[in-house]
């Protein structure tokens, strides 16, 4: 018989398989219950039919047990026949048909009770074998045996596996909170939990009081089968398993293997698809673009014929998970592609291009800085304006590929500024431009004093000859001069 056992808490759910030989009806009434761990089985002792009258009851307590447990058979006696006149004898017969006995032998009216499923005490009997134990109470009278009363006890070998998923760390925050998810990306840290308990009772499987299930709980995830540690503060089975940066996506399946050492087995597996399934999706690598000129400086103002040099730092990132062979900066070893998009208006993610796309642009890995790099020449057709951008995608060799995206800041192409005026000549060599200038300054000083002292000296000398000057003479009163003193 299979039952789904169904936890309170989302994706939580288990199934165990019950072996063994039926249960006889009506010797067990199985009482379903609902309790803040889920739902579990209990059931209420196992009583049995009376026919001595001086027997008021017959009963084993718990009437359902896992193997290996311990029950309590309890006769009480309502009246005493007289002393030493009150001894019952007690068979407990297993489903193999073996048995064994204890004797109840009353002093007074009241109750006694013997163990059974200790090896050392009382029946000296384990609870070995799944299936109905046969309880037979017989009154000795001294020379036979009378039936006084039956009972039966339940025993089974099933454990309840109930299943969790949480990771590591939130890979969206990097919180370190351990938070309980089903949805994981590569690279991240997969805890897988198994609540173990057993079917009987609804207690856990505990690792520390029952130290021979260390070792025996096993879950199997990725392929890979690892041995599952017991938490005592939370009472789960866990570890954790790290999917590689190329593990196949989609859902992913978990079985839990339990067994407690005592000879109790339990098996569950998470969904196989569906809303609660477990699922692998591709990792979102970080994308930190930078755009600088050609001096090396970050700047958003650019004058067409310049140099734009685009870097980016794409990562795997960590996320405060232990995936040590996963973080690092994204290289070709992994099949590392980047390319950027330069445009303005609205981005369509889908087609990864802008309203208006100017470039789109390969990026190339420079093992150095371990950036990915691209020089862009801004040619003159490119348009003089304020909103620019580029997108810089980046995508690894991973089927689906693991991505990333980033904006960068707004940017200007500006008109080219006009050409400056030509620079003075420069001052002769050896000598400063200041002491060139105070050369001159003094040069025209000096020139000046010159001439006003000549014109000084002249008007000196005109009026020492006495009067004004004579009036000058016309051009052929000049020619009769030169011939008359040509003549001899």
């Amino acid at each position: 018989m299979t039952k789904l056992h169904v936890d309170r808490r989302v994706g939580l759910w288990s199934e165990s398989v019950s072996r063994g030989k039926p249960a006889r009806v009506g010797a067990l009434l199985l009482v379903v219950t609902l309790s803040t761990m889920g739902l579990i089985l209990v059931a209420p002792p196992a009583a049995g039919d009376v026919v001595d009258p001086y027997i008021a009851t017959f009963s084993a307590a718990p009437g359902f047990v896992n193997l290996n447990m311990t029950t309590s058979v309890d006769v009480t006696l309502g009246l005493s026949r007289g002393p030493g006149l009150d001894n019952y004898l007690a068979t407990i017969e297993k489903p193999d048909g073996s048995n064994a006995t204890a004797w109840f032998n009353f002093t007074t009216a009241g109750t006694l009770s013997r163990v059974y499923g200790d090896a050392g005490a009382d029946f000296a009997a384990i609870v070995d074998q799944p299936g109905t134990y046969d309880l037979r109470l017989d009154y000795f009278h001294g020379t036979a045996f009378a039936r006084a009363a039956s009972a039966q006890i339940q025993a089974t070998d099933e454990l309840l596996v109930t299943l969790e998923a949480a990771s590591a760390s939130n890979e969206y925050t990097d919180e370190h909170t351990c938070p309980i998810t089903q949805e994981f990306q590569r690279g991240g840290e997969i805890i897988a939990r198994a609540y173990v308990r057993y079917a009987s009772t609804g207690e856990f499987v505990n690792g520390t009081l029952t130290p021979s299930a260390a070792g025996n709980i096993t879950g199997t995830l990725l392929g890979e089968t690892k041995v599952l540690r017991w938490h005592n503060v939370y009472h789960f089975w866990r570890t954790a398993w790290f999917p590689t940066w190329n593990a196949s996506v989609g859902a992913i399946v978990f079985t839990a293997d339990a067994r407690d050492g005592r000879g109790n087995h339990g098996v569950a597996s998470s969904p196989t698809s569906g809303l609660t399934a477990w699922r692998l999706i591709p990792a979102i690598l970080k994308v930190v673009p930078r755009i600088v000129n050609e001096t090396g400086a970050e700047t958003v103002s650019f004058v067409s014929g310049e140099n734009l040099t685009i870097e980016a730092r794409v990562t795997y990132e960590g996320h405060n998970a232990h995936n040590r062979v996963f973080p690092g900066p994204m290289n070709t070893t992994r099949g590392g592609v980047v390319t950027a998009v330069l445009g303005y208006g609205a981005f369509d993610t889908s087609l990864g291009t802008f309203a208006q796309t100017i470039a789109t642009l390969d990026l190339a890995y420079d093992p150095i800085t371990r950036n990915w790099t691209h020089t862009y020449s801004i040619p003159t057709t490119d348009p003089v304006r304020s909103d620019l951008q580029i997108v810089v995608q980046a995508s690894d060799g991973a089927s689906p590929p693991n991505t990333g995206m980033a904006f960068s800041t707004q940017f200007a192409i500006e008109e080219p500024q006009a050409a400056p005026p030509p620079l003075p000549p420069p001052a002769p060599a050896g000598l400063e431009p200041i002491v060139v200038g105070g050369l001159a300054a003094v040069a025209l000083i000096a020139g000046l004093g010159a001439g006003i002292l000549l014109a000084r000296r002249g008007r000196k000398t005109s009026g020492a000859k006495g009067g004004d000057r004579p009036p000058e003479k016309a051009e052929d009163e000049w020619q009769v001069e030169e011939e008359q003193e040509r003549k001899p």
